[in-house]
């Protein structure tokens, strides 16, 4: 059974792309355009990794990252942050409960590597120095 990945970004191109991404690498992928969304989501389809954008309309990515960690059904969910904000947010999602992060703008091998990282072969590895990928 496919992993189920669930990208979270308000920028449809990133959204597309990353979709488009990991479904050649045999996810099975779902998109929410902001953070209200991402939650609603992934409260109805149990994701195995989220991966989310921080800046967003209507909810942002670290409140959105809170109300997850928060509910028990949901707290096992893996989350990888997209940020190109530095690293007082970057720390401020880490601390919410993200698991990783990736910094804008993405490089697609490490995006990749992390995204695998977490969910490789069934089971996750929560090394989240492993999951840091900043530019080369």
């Amino acid at each position: 059974m496919s992993k189920k990945v669930l990208i979270v970004d308000d920028h449809h191109d990133t959204s597309f792309t990353l979709c488009k991404l990991l479904k050649t690498e045999g996810y099975d992928v779902d998109h929410a355009i902001d953070g209200l969304c991402g939650y609603h989501s992934a409260a109805a389809g149990h994701p195995d990794l989220i991966v989310t954008d921080i800046q967003m309309p209507r909810m942002n990515g670290i409140e959105m990252i809170k109300r997850i960690k928060s509910q028990n059904d949901l707290s096992s969910i893996h989350i990888i942050v997209m940020s190109a904000y530095g690293k007082r947010i970057i720390d401020d999602a880490m601390d919410a409960g993200a698991d990783g992060y990736i910094e804008k703008p993405l490089d697609f091998g490490k995006f990749l590597a992390a995204v695998k990282n977490l969910l490789p072969n069934g089971e996750a590895s929560l090394n989240a120095n492993a999951v840091q990928a900043g530019p080369a």
